[in-house]
């Protein structure tokens, strides 16, 4: 398994990366028609988004997604136009996605609590999924309510508390036994959700 690529949160002029998500999906591709392929061990479910507010509305600014034609092999296929916006191909930043929509400003009309993070800790980087946002310095709460932002709250803090427990609760681990392979199992799916409670 790879570490997997986190869609961003661009809010106050800095580049987030979206590490929890309160109510399922953020952004379903097939609501917009698009069927994304994962051709990257980095990316199995075929795109990145990313997200930000635009006039106290949730929007899903920028799209770079994977599309293949059916059939055999990986012919490229050109996505339809979203929000009147043409995907643009291949560039060298996001060279295994094959369609580019930039400035979407497409709304989403989510409701509840999205967690952005900021200062990834590499010591605590683990190969496998997603990174939780105990992970992360600096963690911000957003909460939304129809797509309009309701509250902001800083939880770096109490990151800092639940990241000082999973330390100490992974070294007891190590030391104690080795998992079975149910804990593995669970691992993983852990690893790949980036869903938490409010």
């Amino acid at each position: 398994m790879t570490a997997q690529i986190n869609d961003s949160f661009r809010h106050n002029d800095t580049e987030f990366s979206l590490s929890g998500i309160s109510e399922g999906e953020l952004f379903e591709p097939s609501l917009l028609d698009l069927n994304p392929a994962g051709t990257c061990t980095a990316c199995w479910r075929g795109y990145q988004a990313i997200f930000a507010v635009s006039n106290s509305h949730l929007v899903l600014d920028t799209l770079h997604v994977n599309l293949i034609a059916e059939g055999e092999g990986y012919e490229p296929q050109v996505g339809p136009q979203i929000n009147g916006v043409t995907p643009t191909g291949t560039d060298g930043e996001f060279d295994w996605f094959n369609n580019h929509y930039e400035g979407l400003d497409y709304h989403l009309e989510y409701s509840g609590g999205l967690l952005i993070t900021d200062g990834f800790i590499q010591d605590l980087y683990v190969h496998m999924g997603f990174h939780a946002a105990w992970k992360y310095k600096s963690v911000i709460e957003l909460i939304f309510a129809n797509g309009i932002l309701q509250q902001e709250f800083d939880r770096s803090e109490r990151m800092a508390e639940i990241r000082e427990r999973m330390i100490q609760a992974r070294n007891e681990d190590v030391e104690s036994k080795m998992p079975s392979d149910d804990e593995i199992h669970d691992f993983v799916e852990r690893s790949f959700d980036r869903t938490y409670r409010m």
